[in-house]
């Protein structure tokens, strides 16, 4: 009795170790975090050659880079996962299939975006941003844009394969090139005597988006695939298209949302009463140092995140409503839980984190603030990844619509009133309401039905 429970117990231990999503989990979590400690000192490093002021600048595109990502691969990215996760059996060559579909269409939208943002950066700079000294980063970051979504699309393959090391693989030689690329032009014009660019960062963005689409295509050329049976149907492009609409709508919709909250939050800081340069470091202490030190520890949950969709995907196909209830509440409890430990960390560690890694008493006072945002905006993640795997994204696009123009009401109202205080109100509040808003969805459609 007691050598049968534990060859049982042994027995289960040994398949949960060959689980394709603890391998996968694992391995992105491995790499999220090696990548993410690499740009938690990258970001220091940036914070002392380029001021606070220079961040505010460098934060003031980003807006621009995470529009393009979403109307040209974000959801496409998601959509591929989702078919290849489901060509099982006989089917098994649509994956490709998908694959090659969805590349063109991504690559093509990108195309049309680099171009537009290329030629018209100067009025994207100086009318809509409002700063002319973005214009050369908008150009070089336009330069990526093709880059990025043959590399995201591929990412999407091998995570519909259940294949997570060759994404955070690529996570890392990105992430790695980038900063080696920007540490060397910084040397260079140190040992040239010329000015040190922000410029820089972009061209590092550029080299480390190059290198990881030539690794990504590398390791799909080599890889044992269903290439030999590929399958290319003309209802392909429209499925692909049906999923992606609505996650890219939701992605665009935001962005163009945050676009707008980015360029008003450093205005109504004006209006609290600080001066203009003052108003861009405050912000750019924000997007270049307590936030990202915030988002350290979401590599964990951006891992399980990335696997969740195709292991909710093919859950959903085969009827087993047991496995994707027991997913919902698994991962709820532990992207909470690590929250919390974090929250508490970032509580007690505030002041040392600040004033030790960034030098910025002001760093300091937003992580203490920030912190209490952890149990919520890691649960956030998965969760959307879940009602992602249902084929829920239009629901998704609603509740991310809510969340953020109620963030976007707080930097009107309470900005101008509170200051930069008023916007970290507004963080955590819009976050609690989507997090809110998810879990009442997932109890009607999956839980209690």
């Amino acid at each position: 009795m007691t050598h049968n429970h534990f060859s049982l117990k042994e027995l289960s231990i040994s398949r949960l170790m060959k689980s394709p999503i603890i391998i996968g989990t694992f391995f992105l979590t491995f790499s999220g975090l090696i990548t993410k400690l690499i740009g938690f000192f990258y970001r220091i490093f940036l914070s002392r050659i380029f001021q606070e002021e220079g961040l505010g600048i460098i934060g003031l595109v980003s807006p621009v880079l995470v529009l393009s990502h979403s109307l040209c691969s974000a959801g496409i990215q998601n959509a591929i996962t989702r078919y290849v996760a489901a060509s099982k059996g006989n089917k098994k060559g649509e994956g490709f299939g998908y694959l090659f579909v969805g590349i063109f269409i991504s690559v093509t939208l990108s195309l049309l975006m680099a171009w537009l943002v290329f030629a018209n950066a100067n009025y994207i700079a100086v009318h809509i941003i409002g700063e002319i000294r973005c214009v050369p980063l908008l150009r070089i970051s336009a330069l990526s844009f093709p880059l990025a979504t043959v590399h995201c699309c591929i990412n999407g393959y091998f995570y519909g394969k259940k294949r997570a090391a060759v994404p955070a693989m690529s996570m890392l030689v990105e992430q790695l090139t980038r900063v080696f690329c920007v540490y060397l032009l910084y040397q260079l014009s140190l040992k040239l005597g010329a000015n040190v660019s922000i410029s820089f960062v972009c061209i590092g963005m550029l080299a480390g988006e190059f290198i990881s689409a030539i690794f990504s295509c590398i390791f799909l050329a080599i890889t044992p695939s269903d290439a030999e049976q590929i399958r290319i149907s003309s209802n392909m492009c429209g499925n692909i298209l049906a999923l992606a609409l609505p996650i890219s709508l939701n992605r665009v919709c935001i962005s163009i949302i945050s676009t707008i909250e980015t360029l008003q939050i450093p205005k109504q800081l004006v209006n609290s009463g600080l001066a203009p340069s003052d108003a861009l470091s405050v912000y750019g202490v924000f997007s270049g140092m307590a936030f990202p030190l915030i988002m350290f520890p979401s590599a964990l949950t951006g891992a399980v995140s990335s696997l969740l969709l195709p292991s909710v995907s093919e859950a959903q196909i085969l009827g087993n409503s047991k496995r994707i209830k027991k997913l919902i509440c698994v991962t709820a409890a532990f992207c909470f839980a690590l929250g919390i430990g974090c929250m508490l960390f970032f509580l007690v560690f505030a002041d040392l984190l600040g004033v030790y890694l960034f030098d910025s008493p002001v760093a300091a006072a937003q992580i203490r603030a920030l912190s209490f945002v952890c149990p919520f905006l890691y649960m956030s993640g998965a969760l959307c990844s879940i009602l992602h795997g249902l084929g829920k994204t239009g629901i998704t696009f609603i509740f991310n619509l809510s969340s953020i123009l109620l963030r976007l009401a707080f930097v009107f109202i309470a900005v101008p009133v509170w200051g930069f205080s008023g916007y970290l109100y507004g963080i955590l509040f819009s976050q609690i309401f989507f997090d809110l808003l998810i879990i009442l969805a997932l109890k009607n459609y999956i839980i209690y039905n």
